[in-house]
């Protein structure tokens, strides 16, 4: 199986030794909004312990990745979040765990497993969707193929993000990786393709 994102925010909890542990998922496609919904939280949950996070999000072609502890002890919590993020081939997402202590110490292996747990948990119940790559192109046709421009987007699942009409009609579009190939292939001569 191949990458897969968020396609809602979901939201679990678990109790260990009393201490909670809420597990927070949010689609990040950007660190602009990892940091939005990171702002969020803490004034949702101002008076938690921690609140650890990790993310791996796609943004301007690279892949970002990351993880906090939060002031747990180092590697105890973050870390184990992101390893079953990298095991599910998680992208564009932010896990949260907001840990309130309940008094009981849990150790460097309690925290590994409660954290661990949280997120295996977070991610088993969500819901989750292909990550897909698109491209966008510059189109420019001839006004009277502008019905065959429709029939070509309903087609290969494409959207028309910008129109300028002119001498010809240009067309900026966004296309599913997977589809360009075969478009550009069933795109008349007569129109012009840039990348």
């Amino acid at each position: 199986m191949g990458p897969c994102i968020l396609l809602k925010t979901h939201r679990t909890e678990l109790v260990e030794k009393n201490s909670r542990f809420i597990g927070i998922g949010c689609h990040s496609q950007s660190l602009i909004e990892f940091k939005q919904h990171k702002d969020a939280l803490e004034k949702e949950f101002p008076d938690a312990n921690h609140i650890v996070f990790a993310y791996r999000i796609y943004d301007h072609d690279s892949l970002h990745i990351r993880f906090s502890d939060a002031g747990e002890p180092s590697g105890t919590a973050g870390k184990p979040v992101l390893m079953h993020m990298e095991g599910n081939s998680l992208v564009n997402v932010t896990l949260f765990v907001v840990r309130y202590f309940g008094g009981t110490k849990l150790g460097a292996g309690g925290l590994v497993k409660a954290y661990g747990n949280t997120a295996r948990q977070l991610i088993t119940e969500a819901s989750w969707g292909p990550y897909i790559v698109y491209k966008e192109l510059w189109l420019a046709l001839p006004y009277s193929e502008t019905n065959r421009l429709e029939y070509l987007a309903r087609k290969f699942g494409v959207e028309i993000l910008e129109r300028d009409f002119s001498e010809s009609v240009r067309v900026r579009i966004r296309i599913a990786d997977d589809n360009a190939a075969e478009f550009k292939a069933a795109v008349p001569s007569s129109w012009t393709v840039q990348a």
